[in-house]
């Protein structure tokens, strides 16, 4: 019998059969037996081969047992607690299916929770990467590995490890998760910050570990990723709407557009009609600030500016909409 502790791996997923074999490839490889891994995959009403491609390629290890939960409300916190319902480790972590963990990720999660605890939760690093060589999402990935454009989360920028507001996923001990209550089922996206919320507010420290690195495989076309980011602001919307406060780093955003829309306005009145190089200049030069980056291809740094304007106007005009329904609701419910 092994003498390492068993830990759950909670895999949420839907429509994801084109990449979740990775992810379970990532989860089988790491350096913490196989046989103390309970796989939990969470699917939520897939009607592509998810399930059967899970089945699959898990059988290539010896896990400690493999789950297989439905989640038929669809949106992930609610999933993520039917799943927890399922786990017999003694610790959980958080996978994304379109997530790649490194081989160490369990191990060293678990060396940070053994060693401290005062740390409730533990996250890493999420790294973009392109899953081809195409322009567009190559631009996309280009865009998400870069602080300035995406909020300066920690996880999507820091170079050195400490406490946090929120981590990407997380890595938890599961009786706590489980005293905590789980996810909140209602909060339809942002459940990992509204969860480490909850942690920090209940005395523990939510630990970001710059030695994590795991990749993240983007939306491929802009589109999809306009509809990814006015989801998550018309939920950041909602949630600040309703009294909860934004962290520091998102006052930033909010100031952003209100900033731009200042300097346009002079740049406008100065320059008239030649104003209208500064958006795209800007973008561009916002693409140049990223750090440790090297060189690409002019194509590529243009894709990126592009994913970078999706990003931003998408959020905010999620963040309008959801503070705005928030607001009239509020109105109707005291009216």
């Amino acid at each position: 019998m092994s003498s390492q502790p068993l830990v759950t791996v909670l895999v949420p997923a839907r429509e994801e059969e084109a990449d979740i074999a990775g992810c379970i490839r990532a989860i089988g490889a790491q350096d913490h037996p196989t046989d103390r891994i309970q796989l939990v995959v969470v699917d939520a009403d897939s009607t592509d081969a998810t399930v059967p491609t899970v089945r699959e390629v898990a059988s290539e290890f010896g896990f400690a047992e493999v789950v297989i939960a439905q989640n038929p409300a669809r949106w992930a916190s609610a999933g993520l607690n039917a799943g927890l319902q399922h786990a017999r480790g003694d610790y959980l972590a958080r996978v994304d299916a379109r997530s790649r963990i490194p081989p160490g990720y369990v191990g060293r999660c678990l060396e940070r929770l053994a060693h401290h605890p005062e740390v409730g939760v533990v996250g890493g690093m999420q790294v973009a990467q392109a899953r081809t060589g195409g322009v567009v999402e190559a631009g996309i990935a280009r865009a998400l590995r870069n602080r300035w454009t995406t909020g300066l989360s920690r996880y999507r920028r820091g170079s050195t490890s400490g406490p946090s507001d929120t981590v990407w996923m997380g890595f938890f001990r599961t009786e706590e998760l489980r005293a905590l209550q789980g996810w909140d089922a209602s909060v339809v996206l942002n459940e990992d910050y509204e969860l480490n919320r909850r942690y920090r507010l209940d005395g523990r420290v939510v630990w970001f570990d710059a030695c994590l690195r795991s990749a993240y495989l983007p939306r491929r076309t802009l589109t999809e990723l306009a509809r990814q980011h006015y989801r998550f602001g018309r939920a950041k919307g909602t949630s600040w709407a309703r009294g909860q406060r934004p962290a520091p780093r998102q006052l930033l955003l909010v100031a952003a557009p209100l900033a731009s829309a200042i300097v346009l306005g002079s740049l406008a009145t100065r320059f008239g009609p030649w104003s209208a190089v500064a958006v795209p200049a800007s973008l561009l030069a916002l693409d140049r600030l990223q750090e440790h980056e090297g060189d690409a291809t002019p194509l590529v740094r243009l894709a990126a500016s592009a994913a970078t304007a999706t990003i931003g106007a998408s959020w905010w005009s999620g963040v309008a909409a959801g503070a705005a329904g928030a607001l009239t609701r509020v109105r109707h419910e005291h009216g």
